[in-house]
C-alpha cells in the first residue's frame, strides 16, 4: 500500500510512534538492467536505531510471508489512480509521451503496462522481491544532530 496504508506507515508511526513519516517507492530505467527501492523516514535521533531495526524486521516479514490479497488489490488501484491521474495533467503528459518518443513507445505501450500489472498475483509479487531484495544488502543513511540527542546513528 500507500501513504498512510502502507504497512512501513502502519507499523513505524502508526503502531510504533517512531517516526513522524514513512514511505517507500520503487523506481527503474527504461534502459537498465537495475531498479531502485528507496525508502524514507523522519524521526527523533534518539528513534532512528529503532526506526531502522522496525523496518528491517517488516521488510523481512513482507519477503517472508508477502503481501495479502487486499494489499495487492489496494496497491494496484493507487498505482493505476496515480498513473490516471499523470496522464490528465498537461505537464506529466507531455513529459510522459516525450519518453515514450525517446524510447520508441506509445501509449500502447502503457495499456499493456497497466494490464500486466493488474494481471499480477499477490504470490508473483512475492517472488519478485524475495529475488531482487536483500535486507542485508540495503544501504541505510542517516543525518541529525546525534551528538546533541545522546544517541547513535
Amino acid at each position: 500500500g500507500s501513504g498512510i496504508n502502507s504497512r512501513l506507515f502502519a507499523r513505524i508511526r502508526g503502531k510504533e510512534g517512531l517516526s513522524y513519516g514513512i514511505g517507500s517507492g520503487f523506481s527503474l530505467a527504461p534502459t537498465e538492467n537495475n531498479a531502485l527501492f528507496i525508502a524514507t523516514a523522519i524521526s527523533a535521533p534518539e528513534n532512528v536505531a529503532k526506526v531502522e531495526a522496525s523496518f528491517k524486521d517488516e521488510i523481512s516479514i513482507i519477503l517472508r510471508d508477502g503481501f495479502s490479497d487486499a494489499e495487492v488489490a489496494a496497491a494496484k488501484a493507487s498505482w493505476l489512480q496515480a498513473q490516471q491521474v499523470s496522464r490528465a495533467q498537461d505537464r506529466e503528459l507531455v513529459g510522459r509521451v516525450g519518453n515514450q518518443i525517446h524510447y520508441g513507445r506509445t501509449m500502447g505501450w502503457d495499456a499493456e503496462l497497466q494490464k500486466k500489472v493488474q494481471a499480477l498475483s499477490p504470490a508473483q509479487i512475492a517472488q519478485a522481491l524475495r529475488r531482487h531484495l536483500d535486507v542485508s544488502a540495503m544501504t541505510f543513511m542517516k543525518g541529525g544532530d546525534f551528538k546533541k540527542a545522546g544517541a547513535k546513528p
